[in-house]
């Protein structure tokens, strides 16, 4: 590859990446994501599958879970924002900082992966094989083409 065909790539990876960080602002939930917002969640989920309370307690107790290392992640979200806007207002943006701040993003984003990998993991282990089959049928009927919002 080129310099130019490089450098014309990294730029337009940094501009997704500004703009791919200011269109996930909370609009579906302005107050944010709370506890009634996951107390839905979990009881469409165990209506779907037809969980037993004692499955319906282990999937309350790792979204709870999930919500809480979230929530810990986002944490810093408004300093790392000003971050980032005091770096486009620079005259000339460092490469190095800009390597810097994008392995730190996808080191969070990979310890979050990980440890919702190791929850979903454990709770699939609870699940009879109906109910894993209800889950395969809903993924299949996903990957058929169907709406996003008719799959609720």
């Amino acid at each position: 590859m080129s310099k130019k065909t490089i450098l014309i790539t990294v730029t337009l990876s940094v501009l997704f990446l500004v703009f791919g960080l200011a269109a996930c602002k909370r609009g579906c939930h302005p107050g944010g994501f709370d506890e009634f917002d996951l107390a839905a969640v979990t009881d469409r989920i165990a209506a779907r599958l037809d969980l037993t309370e004692v499955q319906k307690a282990d999937l309350e107790q790792i979204a709870g879970e999930i919500a809480d290392k979230a929530k810990d992640m986002h944490a810093d979200r408004e300093s790392r924002l000003q971050g980032l806007a005091d770096m486009v207002r620079q005259e000339v943006i460092d490469r190095d900082v800009v390597d810097r701040k994008i392995d730190e993003k996808i080191l969070q984003m990979k310890e979050m992966a990980d440890f919702v990998a190791e929850r979903l993991i454990a709770f699939h282990a609870t699940l009879t094989p109906e109910q894993r089959e209800k889950i395969a049928e809903r993924i299949e009927d996903r990957a058929s083409g169907g709406c996003r919002f008719g799959w609720r």
